[in-house]
């Protein structure tokens, strides 16, 4: 293989590759960047197997070739190499790649490329498409409820439906909090839609979708999912299970609720978090007329915060984790937030002000005194 191309673009798609390569794998091939030059395009690729990124970008192609290069010592060249038009070439013989910029080059050793696990193949037509800037909004307002505990796959993602009314679904819950979105779409599917999809790659996909009407193409197989934007190809296994029924954690009665503004309780509570216990991360909300009170003790001192709220119900006091709180504090729109509330032990409800499009679900933890 021998190309040339630019190395800020290069640089550029490494810099997206990278974030699908193995961490600690006992494979030194997952732990590379895979390159292909073919009729002036460049294909770079990375997999752990269970996720990939496959990018693409036109080069000028004097060889066309393969070769899989270990990613950390790729990222980290590409940083730092002068912005000139570099000169790859790799030699199969020794499995060696020469980056040439200027009258320098460096070195790398890598290996055979054709022992690279071959990128999984799409079928032709999407499943569905949907602009970029939409799905984008979804993802906000969900993504951070997914689990982390990998003794329950399936909290480890976010489920996706999408039905024959062309209604899009999104939610994830780790037991503890839960997050919807749901909106309809302006063309239905080709297909109805029922999968979960990790977090990991939807953390990722979130990074790389831009806030525009540009188009994000989804295709769904049996056990795979890809995202394709422009000349990117984000691949992942679906997660196999059944997604719980969120519905029977949503209240049916409510004792109290609030309306309040979002940037006046957000930064309470991150004054807050600098506070509480970091094992237990608890903190109390006093839920009364005319307003709201933050308020808890620890060895590192004390806090009261006054709010000022609209209130109809009764009085009551709920301790939050107060991380889960600024999460979705944190994925509202809206300057206005709405909390409903079920009891001191019940889940309770957070919603926008003016957007039913999405809530969140929070079960209270154990309160302190003050």
């Amino acid at each position: 293989m021998h190309i040339i191309a630019p190395r800020e673009k290069l640089n550029s798609l490494v810099q997206i590759a990278q974030k699908a390569v193995a961490q600690r794998n006992p494979m030194p091939l997952l732990s590379c960047l895979h390159f292909e030059s073919k009729d002036n395009l460049l294909f770079l690729s990375s997999t752990d197997l269970e996720f990939g990124i496959r990018c693409t970008m036109p080069v000028t192609t004097v060889i066309d070739g393969a070769t899989a290069i270990p990613a950390k010592y790729v990222t980290s060249l590409f940083t730092r190499l002068p912005d000139v038009d570099i000169n790859i070439k790799c030699d199969i013989s020794n499995n060696t790649t020469t980056f040439i910029y200027g009258d320098s080059e460096v070195v790398l050793n890598g290996y055979p490329a054709d022992e690279f696990p071959i990128f999984p193949s799409f079928p032709d037509k999407p499943t569905l498409v949907i602009p970029q800037v939409e799905f984008k909004n979804m993802l906000k307002h969900v993504v951070f409820a997914v689990s982390n505990e990998e003794h329950r796959p399936v909290f480890n993602g976010v489920n996706i439906q999408v039905d024959q009314d062309g209604m899009i679904s999104m939610v994830a819950t780790d037991t503890r909090r839960l997050a919807l979105c749901q909106q309809h779409l302006d063309t239905p599917p080709s297909q109805i839609i029922n999968i979960i999809v990790p977090g990991k790659t939807l953390n990722e996909l979130f990074k790389i979708l831009e806030s525009t009407d540009d188009k994000l193409f989804i295709y769904v197989t049996e056990n795979k999912v890809f995202f394709v934007i422009d000349n990117i190809c984000i691949m992942s296994r679906l997660i196999a299970g059944q997604f719980p029924d969120y519905r029977i954690v949503i209240p049916e009665n409510y004792i109290c609720e609030v309306r309040t503004s979002v940037s006046e309780l957000l930064d309470a509570a991150e004054r807050a978090s600098l506070l509480v216990n970091t094992k237990r991360n608890v903190f109390n909300i006093h839920f009364k007329p005319n307003g709201m009170m933050i308020y808890f003790y620890t060895e590192t001192g004390r806090i009261r915060e006054e709010i000022d709220a609209n209130f109809t119900g009764d009085s009551l006091d709920v301790g939050f984790n107060v991380r889960f709180f600024i999460d979705v504090l944190k994925s509202i729109d809206s300057e206005e937030v709405i909390i409903k509330l079920s009891g001191q032990d019940s889940p309770s409800l957070l919603r926008p002000v003016d957007d039913d499009r999405y809530f969140s679900i929070l079960v209270p933890a154990v309160s302190q005194g003050e």
